[in-house]
């Protein structure tokens, strides 16, 4: 009698340890509840018209890195060791304003589902160790010739070109917050107007005199102010 149970035994214990190793392995291959996040630029252009076309500007590059979004405060325990911010691109990179009117996609990245109340970004200097992903942002080796936001055009129909060298961090707040969905795609835009840059007090600020810069360069610091869901990519709040 003993030896007939061991057979039955033995099939007992298979079947305990198969449902043992079905609740270990397969609790872990739930599906991914990540939403798929991109953001995107649109830059206005209303001051070229207020001013008669007296600047154009032919290319806006902004070198960029550190770009996070914020979870709505409660919503998450922190993962990156600040305030609950999801790190989606480290950088740096270039990112090229599309002067068109149309929106530039520059990241796509998945971030866990919930309410997020802020972007976050650093307008970055490249440093003197560092290799920039373009050139133009680093000249020779004079560590005082490091550039973050490069623009060219013509002002009185004069070409000039603009290199500013000043960083900046951006804190962009969302009104209302936004909402991830689980496996959703979501599209972010930041609005901001590149000819507003060359602008104050109702002058026109000419980009070649070295007076101006101070102004020009603070003028792009405080041009980022808002974003917003759009979805279709328009330019435009949903």
């Amino acid at each position: 009698m003993t030896s007939g149970k061991k057979p039955f035994n033995k099939i007992i214990s298979t079947i305990i340890l198969s449902l043992i190793l079905f609740f270990i392995y397969g609790c872990d291959t739930t599906e991914t509840t990540n939403g798929t996040v991109s953001l995107s630029f649109n830059s206005g252009s209303s001051l070229q018209k207020i001013t008669d076309n007296t600047i154009e500007l032919t290319k806006v590059k902004i070198l960029m890195r550190d770009v996070k979004l914020k979870m709505e405060d409660g919503e998450s325990e922190n993962e990156n060791g600040d305030d609950d911010s999801y790190m989606i691109k480290v950088g740096p990179f270039v990112v090229n304003l599309n002067l068109g009117g149309m929106t530039t996609d520059f990241i796509v990245a998945n971030i866990p589902t919930g309410y997020y109340e802020a972007v976050k970004f650093k307008i970055h200097q490249i440093q003197g160790s560092e290799i920039p992903p373009d050139p133009e942002f680093k000249e020779g080796e004079d560590n005082s010739k490091r550039y973050s936001v490069i623009v060219e055009g013509l002002f009185n129909s004069e070409p000039f070109i603009y290199k500013s060298k000043k960083p900046a961090k951006q804190h962009i707040e969302f009104d209302p917050p936004i909402f991830v969905e689980e496996n959703g795609d979501i599209n972010l835009t930041i609005k901001v107007d590149p000819y507003s840059w060359f602008y104050k007090d109702y002058v026109l600020l000419n980009p070649s005199d070295p007076a101006n810069e101070n102004d020009i360069d603070n003028n792009i610091k405080e041009s980022f102010k808002e974003a917003y869901k759009d979805d279709d990519q328009n330019g435009k709040e949903d």
